[in-house]
């Protein structure tokens, strides 16, 4: 069981998809995350690759809104669904779609994101090709922040071209990216 850590829903327990789908992101990472944000009350905030929902639930609780979520997996897109009924949160946006899908979803709806968090499955690196795919769709806000967990260094052109704040827990890092200003 995962718990929430922080806003409305604090101690709530979030059942978990099976491990073989799905990673979930420590206490110490979330924690860690959402205090270096600090305030994201009334931001806008898209869980790309949901899993439990556990962050965009955080994000939620925390009083992020409007809260996107999605998982093409429909094992975790169930999860997600019944960790959402369970908590009675009917306000977050959940998509069982392909992540291209997702966010052409958004694009055609006219929705900007102020943060997005990004863990995707192990075939996909997240690297300046894949940061470049998603803000082609348009849907980041002016000052966005995109947040990547990892278990890698991020490569040497994002690091150069983004400011890039890293939070170390063990292996994990919690990747904050923002454009250079």
């Amino acid at each position: 069981m995962i718990k929430i850590r922080g806003g409305k829903y604090l101690h709530r327990q979030l059942k978990q998809p099976p491990l073989e789908i799905t990673r979930a992101t420590k206490d110490v990472c979330k924690e860690g995350m959402f205090n270096s944000l600090r305030n994201i009350f009334n931001y806008s905030f898209l869980d790309l690759f949901g899993g439990s929902g556990s962050i965009g639930i955080e994000a939620y609780s925390r009083g992020a809104n409007p809260v996107y979520i999605n998982d093409f997996n429909k094992e975790a897109f169930s999860i997600i669904k019944e960790n959402l009924n369970n908590l009675k949160i009917d306000e977050i946006k959940l998509t069982n779609l392909d992540y291209k899908e997702c966010l052409n979803k958004l694009r055609n709806e006219n929705i900007k994101i102020d943060i997005i968090f990004l863990d995707p499955p192990y075939k996909l690196e997240i690297n300046e090709e894949f940061i470049n795919e998603i803000k082609s769709y348009e849907i980041l806000s002016e000052n966005a922040i995109i947040i990547a967990e990892t278990d890698y260094e991020l490569s040497s052109q994002i690091l150069e071209n983004y400011k890039v704040k890293i939070l170390k827990y063990g292996r994990s890092k919690i990747n904050i990216i923002r454009e250079k200003i």
